[in-house]
């Protein structure tokens, strides 16, 4: 099979409008991670994604043509599975939105993560219960609960309380999602909850999932 049809293949897992995780590497060393989406491509030519989410300098802006970038998404073949690929900035296009020009990598890396059930991560996050609002860290997230730790006895909470766990990704991505303590440690040093979700807003719970794996994938 030539490498355009492979390559081609591999595109048409990604819909148009999917959420695209992407990481651009700058000149200077600098790393920038945001969420983009796909707008469309034309094979051996170039692929057009939405302009980053993430607010970044205008100094930054200037440097984006020719940066280094990879790109992860989450297959539309029926599984979670990630594909990526890494490549170069061709330009910024302004009109009629704002996008970047990208040209076509020379391949696409597919990971299938079928059994995966549970993100590792490390995310700072929001616990709230009776009325008391607690920083903390989410390690490792899935569709039916997830795992923080706080600072030691930052908090009263006993087994089976209520809490609620409020995430902010962006603007484009956060939510609050209710769920009760089935685990409470209190250990030298911090404090561990195990949070299992309610079954409320199972939209937000699916793509904040989609968020953490694609974003943990590995080029």
């Amino acid at each position: 099979m030539p490498a355009s049809a492979s390559l081609n293949d591999d595109l048409r897992l990604i819909d148009i409008g999917m959420d695209l995780f992407i990481e651009i590497h700058f000149a200077n060393g600098k790393k920038l991670q945001s969420r983009s989406s796909l707008i469309g491509y034309q094979i051996n030519r170039f692929i057009l994604i939405e302009f980053p989410t993430k607010d970044f300098s205008e100094a930054y802006q200037h440097m984006l043509a020719n940066a280094e970038i990879v790109v992860r998404a989450m297959t539309n073949s029926g599984f979670k599975d990630i594909i990526a690929f890494k490549t170069s900035i061709l330009s910024v296009v302004n009109q009629p939105v704002r996008m970047l020009c990208l040209s076509v990598p020379k391949s696409i890396t597919k990971k299938q993560v079928r059994e995966q059930l549970r993100v590792d991560i490390k995310q700072d996050v929001f616990i709230m219960h009776d009325d008391n609002k607690i920083n903390a860290k989410m390690l490792d997230f899935s569709l039916t609960g997830c795992f923080v730790t706080l600072a030691p006895k930052s908090m009263n909470i006993e087994q089976n309380a209520e809490i609620h766990v409020a995430i902010s990704i962006d603007e484009n991505l956060s939510g609050i999602l209710t769920g009760t303590a089935v685990k409470v440690q209190q250990l030298e040093g911090e404090m561990t909850v195990g949070v299992k979700f309610s079954n409320e807003h199972p939209e937000l719970k699916n793509t904040l999932f989609s968020h953490f794996l694609v974003s943990t994938a590995k080029k």
